[in-house]
């Protein structure tokens, strides 16, 4: 009898995530703000190391195709125990192009950016390191399918041109992967 009490309480659950759009409740249009938070594993590309981060992420779509979209990366060490970088905390903001169709959005923009960073002084053979700010610029794909209005499930690749101008100059361009659950909410009402 507990089975089926599960089973039916299942079924329900998913029928209502994965409810039907009709009645025109479009999920993808203007006023459309989304949210999300993961862990975003990354691979440095001018050097041989690998980089964890916690990734925060707020888009506000303008209409369906543009959307404008902040990230901020919180640095959290190295996949290995060696690591050239101390510190690589990133802020990007800018436009998203935006491919949608019912329910799945593919997506691509560009944008800039700052990275704090500070070298490993060890693993770069100097005394000490400095922190310091540095421009950086980004590409970004993705997809984000939109389960119903107030979830969606997402994944992002990011691919990061950048240079750490202090102490020494190092190549911090990386790629960066993001994947998880997001969460949406439609802020300005459906015209009619």
């Amino acid at each position: 009898m507990e089975r089926k009490k599960i089973g039916f309480l299942a079924v329900v659950l998913i029928s209502l995530c994965f409810r039907s759009n009709s009645q025109n409740n479009e999920i993808i249009r203007p006023g459309l703000i989304r949210v999300m938070g993961t862990i975003s594993p990354s691979k440095m590309l001018g050097m041989n190391d690998s980089y964890f981060y916690l990734h925060g992420n707020f888009e506000a779509y303008l209409n369906k195709k543009v959307s404008f979209c902040g990230d901020a990366y919180y640095f959290l060490g190295a996949q290995s125990g060696k690591s050239t970088l101390e510190m690589n905390h990133n802020i990007f903001y800018g436009l998203l192009l935006h491919f949608t169709k019912n329910t799945n959005d593919l997506y691509m923009g560009i944008q800039p950016g700052v990275a704090i960073t500070k070298l490993n002084p060890e693993e770069n053979g100097i005394s000490n390191s400095s922190a310091g700010t540095n421009p950086v610029f980004s590409a970004i794909a993705g997809y984000n399918f939109y389960v119903n209005p107030y979830f969606n499930f997402f994944i992002q690749s990011r691919f990061i041109l950048g240079e750490h101008n202090y102490d020494l100059h190092k190549d911090i361009s990386e790629l960066r992967l993001s994947a998880g659950l997001g969460f949406n909410l439609n802020v300005l009402k459906q015209k009619k």
